[in-house]
């Protein structure tokens, strides 16, 4: 169980724990959008996001990567700017080996940031990479996620 288990476990973005990100040898943050950075289906970075990437792009590379389709996370990222990897498909490798690529950053200089166990956490566990997660925004989600979040509560409890 431990492959979803989070590194670091954080109530909302405004946690960050930059110092031990930084203590760690973290460069680059890949993130997620939908309950992450926005609401799901926030069409383009709101000022809160907004407001955080600035502060982490002081320290860190930024790159989102989504299971979105790209005009979403084109259109989402572009608002910003920052470089993004869509149809993600995490937790496959392929998006995170895409995102190294845009960071030129080696998994251990990577922090994952997201809402889900099953596609953020495991994710960047799997590649080697720090694993923040972050509660979601809010609630308002489809029946498949509301679904994973059962599941969720049941891996937490094993933790």
């Amino acid at each position: 169980m431990k492959q979803f288990k989070p590194t670091v476990y954080i109530k909302s973005l405004n946690d960050m724990p930059v110092a031990f990100l930084k203590e760690k040898g973290i460069k680059g943050l890949i993130l997620d959008i939908d309950n992450t950075l926005v609401p799901p289906h926030t069409p383009v970075c709101d000022a809160r996001a907004a407001d955080f990437a600035k502060r982490m792009e002081k320290d860190f590379k930024l790159c989102i990567v989504s299971n979105n389709i790209y005009e979403r996370a084109k259109k989402f990222a572009d608002s910003f700017p920052m470089d993004f990897v869509c149809d993600g498909n995490k937790p496959a490798k392929k998006p995170f080996l895409l995102a190294l690529g845009k960071l030129d950053l080696k998994p251990g200089e990577v922090a994952v940031v997201g809402d889900q166990i099953f596609t953020d956490v495991w994710g960047a566990n799997r590649m080697g990479m720090l694993s923040v997660l972050v509660d979601p925004i809010c609630d308002k989600e489809g029946f498949f996620v509301r679904f994973k979040r059962v599941l969720e509560r049941l891996v937490y409890k094993r933790q």
